[in-house]
């Protein structure tokens, strides 16, 4: 479904934005989280450290800007899915996506971040407190697009096994990004990985672990 085009003032908005967010990164990734201020970043960029916030409530949201728009992105995907396809279809097409397009197309952004989470305890636990949001968000798109009555508890089980596995490939690939891990290597090994984990979704739980009797 198309968007109404963004007029000149969204675009300016969205360019400074993304500007304040590449420049946050740059210095995190030289000089570490915990040791640049936002005044800093407002300076680097060029803009006023009030713009700063205008944008980014708080200095975490500068290390992880653009999760919105992939939680956006996701319940849309998720919204708009063709007939016969199911909510384990659209996660398994996200991460093969991401697996193809950032981690072995080489994304340097995504590079950078992995570099700035993997140096700072804090950042790490910001990323566990946005998946959870995501994960709220996620189900309730999959209870709509489902059909579930109510306080039905599906919805949630199943949004939060599917957000986490793909969160999980992910994290897997940003420590293998900032372990120096040849990117094309990283993303053949994830995804044969990635696909394993979706599989074993697909068929079930039922024996997966099951001890051994007698």
């Amino acid at each position: 479904m198309q968007g109404r085009p963004e007029s000149l003032r969204e675009r300016k908005k969205r360019a400074t934005r993304d500007a304040i967010a590449a420049t946050a990164r740059r210095l995190f990734a030289e000089r570490g989280f915990a040791n640049v201020t936002v005044a800093e970043v407002a300076a680097a960029a060029d803009v006023a450290e009030k713009t700063v916030f205008n944008h980014f409530p708080t200095k975490e949201d500068l290390a992880f800007a653009g999760r919105e728009q992939g939680i956006e992105q996701l319940t849309a995907a998720l919204a708009d899915r063709p007939a016969g396809t199911s909510v384990l279809d659209v996660f398994r097409a996200l991460t093969r996506r991401v697996l193809r397009e950032h981690v072995a197309g080489g994304d340097e952004e995504l590079l950078l971040v992995a570099k700035i989470i993997r140096t700072s305890p804090e950042l790490q636990e910001r990323l566990r407190v946005g998946w959870e949001s995501g994960a709220a968000a996620i189900t309730s798109a999959v209870a709509e697009t489902s059909g579930a009555d109510p306080g039905d508890l599906v919805p949630a089980v199943v949004a939060r096994t599917l957000w986490f596995t793909h969160r999980s490939i992910f994290l897997a690939a940003l420590n293998g990004l900032a372990a120096g891990e040849d990117p094309a290597r990283l993303a053949r090994r994830l995804r044969r990985r990635a696909d394993r984990a979706y599989d074993q979704l697909a068929s079930g739980l039922a024996d997966y672990g099951r001890t051994a009797t007698g």
